[in-house]
């Protein structure tokens, strides 16, 4: 199962690196094309992945889900102990009805990021969300898999079509989730999916980034 999570890319002009952060903020990439060097895992009938543009001419990565079971992501390889702070933007526009990740049957979320740790072969994950249904500040374990862990961050209709800012702490989530200090850093990804509930979601991403407390 979680082999969808680890994507086989290559890192090229695809991020903005400092001694103090590596990010992504998809302005250097093209309008309905997907981000330099990010690559799909999974099929769908129609694109789900694709930059746009706000009317200040910010791009942004949107993503629509018709049923369907896509990630996007990038390799990349980082110590969590250098850069711990992941942080993001995101937007939902739709929430997948009926969603509840803490079930097989109903795992889709409106957006969720992935920090992909360790092995390629067996790696461990955290799983950041927005859900419709599972109240914000749950985690808990994958219900297939004891290698990830879903922690939600917004939850519900309340903030719909509004930016919200996130902002985590690598090493304590990871400790807390798994019990260890984390180890290296192997990919980022972002999902927005709807397949479980055979529904819809709609969500945008912008400016990822990793960096030092």
């Amino acid at each position: 199962m979680l082999a969808h999570i680890v994507l086989h890319t290559v890192l090229v002009n695809a991020l903005v690196q400092t001694p103090h952060a590596v990010s992504w903020n998809f302005n250097g990439d093209s309008i309905g094309g997907l981000p330099k060097s990010w690559q799909t895992r999974g099929n769908a009938q129609r694109t789900v992945y694709q930059i746009q543009a706000e009317p200040d001419g910010n791009r942004y990565l949107a993503a629509e889900s018709a049923g369907s079971d896509v990630q996007l992501g990038i390799e990349m390889e980082s110590r969590p102990q250098e850069f711990p702070i992941l942080s993001w933007r995101w937007r939902v526009n739709e929430l997948p009805r009926g969603g509840d990740e803490r079930n097989s049957g109903t795992l889709d979320s409106a957006a969720s990021v992935y920090a992909v740790l360790g092995s390629r072969l067996f790696p461990r994950v955290l799983k950041y969300v927005w859900s419709t249904s599972v109240p914000t500040g749950s985690s808990f374990k994958h219900p297939g898999s004891d290698r990830m862990a879903i922690i939600v961050v917004n939850s519900g209709a309340g903030s719909l079509g509004q930016w919200q800012q996130v902002s985590r702490d690598l090493v304590a989530d990871f400790k807390a989730a798994f019990g260890s200090e984390p180890p290296t850093q192997i990919a980022i990804g972002v999902k927005t999916d709807s397949d479980s509930t055979r529904s819809s979601a709609r969500a945008d991403y912008d400016d990822i980034q990793l960096s030092r407390r």
